[in-house]
This record gives C-alpha cells, structure tokens and sequence, in this order.
C-alpha cells in the first residue's frame, strides 16, 4: 500500500477574541488568545500527477491543532466527483491525544481509474455553532482543502503543428498570428493530443523573461468525438505579462465541469471540431482566458474572432 503524504510545515496562525458564555452548568470565563482550539489543513490543494506504473491506493491529508492535548474529532463535509472511484471511512478528522495533527485520508481505487481523467475531493471542515461559540473553537489557515488524483497517459512526440493564436486578444491588442508548436499524441488514446509550451519561446510576441522555463506548460485537445472536441481541463500557459500567469480553458469543459453531460454541452455549440484536414477550430467566444492577478482570476471568454486553430496536418499523425 503506498500512501502519499505532503511534508511541508506550515505556519499556524491563532485568532485573537475574547467572550463569555452562560449556560446551566455556568459561565465560560474568557480565553487568553492563545488558549482557543484552532484547526488548519496543511495545504490548500494538493495534486498528484501520476504516470500508469504508479498504484496509489491511499492520500493522506494533513489538518494541525494548536494543541497535542485529549482526543478531538472535527467534522468534516467530503465532495467527491466520482464516488466509486473515491471514498473515505468517516466524516471526521480524528485527532489522538498527545498528538497535534491528524491525518484525513481519501481512498482511490486504483484499478478502475480511466487514465487521463482527473479525480477530486474537496474537503471542508463543519464546526457546529455549539462547539464554536461555547467551546471557543475556531478555525484558521486552510479551513478546507481539494485534492486531485491524475493517471497521465505515456506521450510520444508527432512532430510540430501549427498554431494560430486567438486567445490572448481578449486582453491586449494583438493580431492573431500562426506559428509552430511542438505536438504530442497519448500513447494509450490517439485521440488525446497536446500542444507543448505554446506560450513559450514560439510565441512571437514573447520576449525573455515573460515565460516560466523551468517546466513544460501543455494545451491538451479531446479529440475522441470529432464533432465534440474540448480542451482538457484549464492550462496554465507558464506566460506572463505583469498581470500574473495566463490560463486557458473552453466553455465545452467549462460546463461539463459543473455537472453538465458531454452530449448536451456539445448539442449547444460549446465544443470544437477536428475536420476532415485535421484541423481543430472552436466557435467564436467558445474559450476562456483569465490572468492571476487580474480581476481575482476571473475567467473571460476569448477567441472572439473565432481565429483559433491547430493544425495537424504538418505532423506525423496525418500519416
């Protein structure tokens, strides 16, 4: 059994506040500060990217008290976007006496994870208003956190694309210019193809210093139903241009993300096509754009002029 565990040690920040409460049994005199029961999960969000050979079975989540004193149990409110896939024991972070953190851990059945898809939890704590205001409980730090689980497929490189940017106009004046772009196709699915560092040193509009070298950055297409093309989650594009990191999306997953069924966002035009020159467009005002320190990350819609497209008929997959 392999259990992933984050190791960062994080800061815990104490609330100050002081009242009194009366009840039969008598009064709650007011706390020193530093005397309330505080509680923080380590991280805000924690994701696993992982490769087919990997197995894991179990994440562990860290959440810290403020004290190692008595046994504790905090409720919890779990949200999972695939119950079969991710499960958990009880709704409670079971803290140990003579301890000062607990572990809440999320069960994965790895062996029916779909490869390429992306599995969440988000996890929150529910501290009742009894044990809040009586007990002088509270919360700090991270009061909730999210998870996710990827199995990434293997990728093998199909030569360079061609790429007409129609995205970043939604925020500065710039033309829509076409340029190469390193292409990779999934080894276990075809039909999963991604761009590599499309934001990178290939955009011309780029210059040292606007883009993050030290990692890959990836645009990844569904491409399995050529009529319902959709880019595969949000991608951090590792470019910016002093307003915070560019991120792109499309409405097509946009909506499915909140719950909506493949079959109905693409009857409502959201989705791309791959046609028959092997070409993925999308339709006008179908993709998002946000930038980090922009209006709180807010996404807007792009490729207004419906410019947008990847051509693949330069790579080795229209052989």
């Amino acid at each position: 059994m392999k259990i992933f565990k984050s190791f960062i040690v994080m800061a815990m920040a104490l609330t100050a506040g002081f009242f009194t409460s009366c009840s039969d049994e008598g009064c709650w005199e007011p706390y020193d500060a530093y005397s309330k029961d505080t509680y923080s999960f380590e991280l805000k969000e924690v994701n696993y990217v992982l490769t087919p050979v990997d197995t894991v079975r179990q994440v562990a989540l860290r959440v810290f008290r403020n004290s190692a004193n008595g046994n504790d149990t905090i409720p919890v409110s779990v949200n999972v976007s695939d119950a079969a896939i991710m499960t958990y024991d009880t709704a409670a972070v079971i803290f140990n006496n003579g301890k000062d953190f607990a572990e809440f851990v999320i069960n994965v059945d790895y062996d029916n994870i779909a490869l390429g898809t992306k599995y969440t939890a988000k996890i929150d704590f529910l501290v009742d208003s009894v044990r809040y205001f009586e007990h002088n409980a509270s919360l700090t730090g991270y009061t909730g956190t999210t998870v996710s689980v990827l199995i990434e497929y293997n990728w093998q490189s199909i030569g360079n694309a061609l790429y007409t940017e129609g995205l970043v106009g939604t925020f500065f004046g710039v033309q829509n210019l076409t340029y190469e772009v390193a292409a990779e196709q999934a080894v276990e699915n075809p039909n999963i193809i991604r761009l590599v560092d499309p934001y990178g040193a290939a955009y011309p509009y780029n210059a040292p210093g606007d883009y993050d070298t030290t990692k890959k950055h990836y645009m990844t297409f569904n491409c399995e139903d050529p009529e319902g093309v959709y880019m595969d989650g949000y991608h951090q594009s590792g470019m910016d241009w002093g307003y915070g990191e560019f991120t792109f999306g499309c409405l097509a997953y946009y909506y499915m993300s909140k719950g909506n069924p493949f079959e109905a966002v693409k009857a409502a035009g959201y989705c791309g096509t791959l046609d028959e020159n092997l070409c993925i467009t999308f339709p006008a005002k179908s993709m998002l754009i946000s930038m980090k320190d922009y209006s709180n990350n807010g996404l807007y819609t792009s490729n207004t002029a419906g410019a947008f497209k990847v051509d693949l008929s330069t790579t080795t997959i229209a052989e």
